[in-house]
């Protein structure tokens, strides 16, 4: 005998299943920021070292660039900020979408156990 799986668990099962998807791409996006974040800090902590003086590049497309000590300090705390930020809001959509793949979860196990529940052998046999 098949059994039918109900169309309910069906729809919650793709639900869970796109919302997985989506929690995989905002870690994803979370960790690129992350080490965005780290390569800005560690940037900004050698530039920290140079004297004001100190001649300095930014590299531009596929060339170098001089600028200020000053300048790039300013652009990099800027894009620092910027990633802080966007770590910050990753993290609550991720937070969000865990609760929701959670509970989708614990609805989908209780749909399962339901229908493991209403199908029990006859007594007597066939």
């Amino acid at each position: 005998m098949v059994e039918r799986v109900p169309p309910e668990a069906e729809v919650k099962y793709n639900k869970y299943l796109q919302l997985r998807d989506t929690y995989n791409t905002i870690v994803q996006q979370r960790l690129a920021a992350e080490a965005s974040l780290s390569e800005v800090e560690k940037v900004l902590e050698r530039l920290n070292g140079l004297s004001d003086d100190a001649e300095v590049y930014r590299m531009t497309g596929f060339i170098l660039v001089k600028s200020t000590r000053a300048e790039l300090v300013k652009e990099l705390q800027d894009r620092k900020e910027e990633l802080e930020l966007k770590i910050k809001a990753l993290k609550n959509q991720e937070d969000l979408v865990k609760g929701e793949l959670e509970r989708l979860a614990s609805e989908l196990q209780a749909i399962v156990q339901k229908g493991a529940g209403e199908v029990q052998p006859k007594a007597g046999g066939a």
